[in-house]
């Protein structure tokens, strides 16, 4: 195996720190997006099983720690706590469901290869910020969490302007908070509800708009006063109470039951366990939750390509949209700002998109290549791992004729595959 290696062994450690940092911002614009991708590719295939460790030998490596670290060309030449805070990074284009799939798939087989050589990246900082994270949820109870949500999740107040050297988009929203903590957008506002309540009357300094991710803790108030904000039954005009109140109106009943509800959950579980009206009816509010989430999804799904200008296809591979694509994409965004809370509209437009970014592919012939490509490669990939888990030893003694005609179906075709390949 012929081997080429690049070296700038003339440089100094320092410039060539440089020299990488540089490279990654020309090749990746600054995110970890590319390595990310690429990682999933070089995991779903097992190329770093395939690839020798070293000049003047043909051995694989014996682990994927050392193929982390080892020096290109052989390895990735990073340290292996490097990749695991590059794996805690979010890909920016994860919002699409598929792709997320693709890139937690890829997060938890890669710790797993670490985990395998005794390698957790679990360290000693990590735990010291835990503990200290434990120490001020056990001294402040539920501020601290009103805290957190308020420097990090967007508010519905909240625009695009900048302030002073920071902008309010850098927070996300309750959505996206939620499905990444794993608890629901409404438990997420009602912490930022609590956090607002509790600056209009004077108990915290900073609104939750002054707020940001990692700004420096604060004193909070007692926790015995959380109560006063975070919204009790008693004291239905908060903002929590109020919505509460507004959906029991809308549904017939009086606010006070529903306040009553939503106050115990054990009964309400002992409600859904014991009779079958009320289990359908939960359902149908989980269900309602679980489409608000995803026309969430879609929403920022189309904004994030109106706004990119980018798409990524189903080969992995980032495209740049032409631009009378872009701007059938940007017309579907303002169709859908102007009703952001129609889920048919979003539905629309998130399958309009991609309709849209088919197009794109299929009208660039080298592109639309290796789409089908990556298609017929992910599928004959998974027909032979589903023939290796076949023992040919066993499969004699248990072997009738609709294995025989299975197996023989399976001959023809790939015979037919090879037949067709070897025309060109």
């Amino acid at each position: 195996m012929s081997v080429r290696i690049e070296s700038n062994s003339q440089l100094t450690p320092e410039q060539e720190r440089v020299y990488r940092l540089r490279n990654a911002a020309e090749r990746d614009g600054g995110t970890p997006g590319g390595f990310l991708e690429l990682l999933a590719a070089v995991v779903a295939d097992d190329t770093w099983r395939q690839i020798p460790s070293g000049i003047n030998t043909e051995e694989p490596f014996s682990s994927f720690a050392d193929f982390i670290e080892a020096k290109p060309p052989f390895g990735l030449g990073q340290r292996v706590e490097d990749v695991h805070v590059l794996l805690q990074m979010r890909h920016p284009h994860e919002a699409a469901a598929d792709f997320r799939a693709k890139m937690e798939a890829m997060r938890a087989e890669v710790r797993r290869l670490l985990a395998e050589d005794g390698i957790t990246g679990y360290s000693e900082q990590q735990r010291d910020r835990d503990i200290q994270a434990w120490a001020a949820l056990d001294k402040s109870g539920s501020w601290w969490l009103a805290f957190f949500v308020a420097c990090q999740v967007r508010s519905s107040k909240a625009g695009t302007a900048e302030d002073g050297n920071r902008k309010t988009t850098s927070k996300i929203p309750a959505s996206e908070f939620a499905r990444r903590a794993g608890t629901s957008p409404e438990r997420v506002l009602r912490y930022l509800r609590a956090w607002d309540a509790a600056h209009a009357a004077g108990a915290v300094p900073l609104s939750t708009d002054d707020l940001y991710p990692g700004h420096e803790a604060m004193d909070l108030p007692p926790a015995d006063d959380w109560t006063l904000y975070y919204s009790s039954r008693r004291s239905a005009s908060t903002d929590r109470g109020a919505l509460i109140s507004a959906a029991a109106e809308t549904e017939g009943i009086r606010p006070t039951k529903a306040l009553e509800v939503a106050e115990n959950p054990t009964a309400l579980r002992a409600a859904i366990l014991g009779d079958p009206k009320t289990a359908d009816a939960a359902r149908a509010a989980l269900k309602a939750l679980t489409a608000e989430e995803r026309r969430s999804e879609h929403l920022d799904y189309v904004r994030q390509v109106a706004e990119g200008g980018k798409a990524q296809v189903s080969s992995g591979q980032l495209i740049e949209l032409p631009e009378q694509i872009r701007a059938k994409v940007s017309e579907q965004l303002a169709a859908v700002t102007e009703h952001p809370a129609d889920p048919e509209l979003v539905t629309s437009a998130y399958e309009a998109v991609q309709g849209l970014i088919t197009k794109a592919v299929e009208a660039d012939p080298e592109l639309h290549a290796n789409e089908q490509r990556v298609r017929f490669q992910t599928a004959l990939k998974a027909t032979r791992r589903s023939i290796a888990a076949i023992d040919p030893v066993r499969l004699p003694a248990v072997v009738d004729d609709g294995l025989r005609d299975e197996i023989t179906a399976l001959h023809e075709a790939v015979s037919a595959l090879v037949a067709s390949i070897n025309k060109q």
